[in-house]
């Protein structure tokens, strides 16, 4: 017979309740990747790029896993980046090329950390896969941007980069860690949220890609369906009160 300590007792209970509340999203998700991930299978290298530090690889997936002072949490704040967080265009490439979405940017993500949450961007880059010949300007360019504005808003972020194709690859299969699909929030959930069960009431996603009339896609919108997720697109998310 095993006893549980009383000491652990309201962590258990809680992470029970996070549990039961996680299952009752399942429905609304797609099959997640079974992928076991070893020490091996992360590399300082995408393909033939040299990562800046801090930064790893895996698969077709470039990963800031640990930045200073994240704290994993069963509620996840996580955003998209182009378009979302920042404004920036295909025309321009280079670390500083680009600027902040909205001004209320940075306090709203200083509260949600404050708040308990653990802040995550998802964004696809397909250019790193695209640019065979220009790949480590694809590379440095989004890793600069993103450091920068990470920089910027003073709070420590995870983030996630797909730099996979979708259909257009000569196979026609989609990588399942660009967005639509939910590869790079299923990696985040089972190897990099140090195994606390997510409460999907308290967690939501926010994109620009919401299928409208003028929007580039709906890859946001799909990407937050197939997890589950609550989803909302930036200019509601960041004139929100709170």
């Amino acid at each position: 017979m095993h006893m549980q300590l009383s000491g652990n007792g309201n962590e258990k209970d809680l992470q029970e309740k996070a549990s039961k509340k996680r299952k009752i999203s399942l429905p609304n998700r797609e099959a997640k990747i079974d992928l076991t991930l070893s020490a091996s299978d992360i590399k300082d290298m995408y393909k033939d790029v040299k990562l800046s530090p801090k930064w790893k690889a895996f698969e077709t997936i470039i990963f800031l896993e640990q930045d200073e002072g994240l704290r994993d949490s069963s509620k996840i704040a996580a955003f998209d980046f182009d378009g979302c967080l920042v404004n920036t265009s295909v025309k321009r490439v280079g670390a500083d090329a680009w600027s902040l979405m909205y001004p209320a940017i940075p306090e709203k993500l200083q509260k949600l950390y404050s708040d308990g949450y653990k802040l995550v961007i998802f964004t696809n880059e397909s250019n790193i896969e695209r640019w065979k010949n220009k790949r480590k300007v694809a590379v440095d360019s989004k890793i600069g941007r993103l450091n920068n504005f990470i920089q910027l808003v003073n709070v420590p972020i995870q983030v996630f980069i797909a730099c996979g194709l979708g259909k257009s690859n000569k196979v026609g299969e989609e990588d399942p860690f660009r967005k639509p699909k939910p590869g790079m929030w299923n990696i985040m959930e089972k190897h990099f949220n140090s195994g606390i069960p997510i409460d999907m009431d308290e967690s939501f996603y926010v994109g620009d890609a919401a299928g409208r009339e003028n929007d580039h896609s709906d890859a946001d919108i799909k990407f937050a369906q197939a997890i589950g997720l609550k989803f909302y697109v930036p200019e509601e998310y960041f004139d929100m009160d709170g």
